[in-house]
């Protein structure tokens, strides 16, 4: 008999005990949870958004950081080449001065042979003039 008073109590919704029902809040601490959840996600997506201008401008100021640099390997390059050929040119040059300065010793040092002995023949000449004079 008592089973069939609790189901009839049920059917009819009315129960002894007072059951309240706690859907509705349930439902709205689901609504809660879905409003944080759409709100956390929104801002995750506006912070993701702001991370990739932010690192999209990073990328375009370090490319163009990359070319200046690149730009300037280039030129110490190009003028480390120059100044070996510079370099290198100088060292022919030395050789060459080096060379020269051995043939004009030499040439002096002929000519002096050649001015001393011209010097003595003349000392001979005018000796010979001057005894032919007398």
């Amino acid at each position: 008999d008592q089973s069939r008073q609790e189901l009839l109590a049920f059917l009819s919704g009315t129960q002894e005990e007072g059951y309240v029902p706690q859907s509705g809040e349930i439902t709205g601490i689901l609504k809660q949870i879905g409003d944080e959840m759409s709100q956390s996600l929104s801002d995750a997506n506006e912070a993701e958004g702001n991370a990739i201008k932010t690192y999209e401008e990073l990328m375009a100021a370090k490319q163009k950081e990359v070319a200046t640099l690149q730009a300037q390997i280039e030129d110490k390059m190009t003028r480390m080449g120059e100044l070996g050929v510079q370099s290198a040119e100088m060292s022919n040059d030395v050789e060459d001065t080096k060379q020269a300065l051995e043939a004009d010793k030499k040439f002096k040092q002929e000519l002096e042979q050649g001015c001393a002995t011209k010097t003595q023949e003349w000392e001979e000449i005018k000796k010979t003039r001057a005894e032919e004079l007398l």
